[in-house]
């Protein structure tokens, strides 16, 4: 099945670059003013050119600015649309409190196609196994245009080819990557196009085992009671998992198992709690709480060039 098809749809969005500097901190790093203009850079070797991204140092601007456009920007978009579709809701569940989690690609792709330059042939994640639950974001930090720019097909097997264009940064987009083709053509513009692609998937996070409060595991004979509870309830809570997985919109396991996650590192996870009211006080928006912290994972050659 394909995971939530409401939300695979091309869609364009709007953020803003002060609250999350991508661009520069990108910039910084590297030693340039204008990323478009980085293959005027003396240093014209791209592996030494990116060489300071390799240092975590000199990368964690970068590394938690991203970090946090994902799990404050994109996250909550994402969850919004499927608020909107009512995606959440399942009839042969319960409607209290859960966790809808997001995994995410704790790096992004960074993408430098100076003039002259050509990246990559037609192709569809799912074809470098990648999950189908994926959804792409791709947000160029650079303006695009004509042949520096990444083209894509609206919808699988549609064939109809087009760039996804920005006239200045702060424009990104969301595309249906693990099934439609995408591609780039040899850069015969004059600017270098530099961008970032990441995928988010979305499931149903870790049910909580209920056990009656009014069984308090305070002598031998309740300790007892107590484990005969737990055990039925971890019982249940397999065959719940196992129905919802036929039934669910969302991804279920066996979907968000790809070739990169068999090993820890390439993937974040984040959570939003829905269900129950909030009482936290930071404003409108779901509340995301991200599994590992404040902690950034040291990515791997998974994420491509330069590691």
């Amino acid at each position: 099945y394909v995971p939530y098809p409401s939300l695979r749809n091309e869609r364009r969005f709007l953020y803003d670059v002060d609250t999350y500097p991508l661009h520069q901190h990108l910039a910084d790093i590297i030693g340039v003013s204008d990323l478009s203009l980085i293959h005027q850079h003396p240093i014209q070797d791209k592996k030494t050119l990116l060489k300071p991204l390799l240092d975590s140092r000199k990368r964690k601007s970068f590394h938690k600015c991203y970090d946090n456009f994902v799990t404050s920007f994109c996250i909550p978009l994402l969850h919004s649309l499927a608020m909107r579709d009512n995606l959440f809701n399942d009839s042969r569940r319960n409607t209290g409190e859960q966790n809808i989690s997001y995994r995410y690609q704790a790096f992004p792709c960074i993408r430098v196609n100076r003039p002259g330059e050509f990246s990559i042939g037609p192709h569809c994640d799912m074809a470098y196994g990648h999950s189908i639950g994926n959804i792409n974001f791709h947000i160029p930090l650079t303006p695009t245009y004509g042949t520096n720019a990444l083209y894509a097909e609206s919808h699988p097997g549609r064939e109809d080819w087009h760039p996804l264009k920005t006239k200045s940064i702060g424009l990104g987009y969301s595309f249906d990557g693990a099934r439609c083709l995408h591609f780039t053509l040899e850069n015969s513009t004059m600017h270098t196009r530099v961008s970032l692609d990441f995928r988010i998937a979305i499931h149903r996070g870790t049910k909580k085992v209920e056990i009656p409060k009014s069984i308090k595991p305070s002598n031998a004979r309740m300790m007892m009671e107590y484990s005969v509870l737990l055990k039925e309830a971890l019982q249940q809570q397999q065959q719940d998992d196992k129905h919802d997985d036929i039934h669910d919109v969302l991804c279920n396991k066996k979907v968000l198992e790809d070739s990169y996650s068999s090993f820890p590192g390439y993937y974040e996870e984040a959570q939003v709690q829905i269900g129950t009211s909030s009482s936290s006080g930071i404003g409108p928006g779901p509340a995301v709480c991200k599994r590992s912290g404040s902690t950034l994972m040291q990515p791997d050659r998974r994420v491509g060039f330069p590691f």
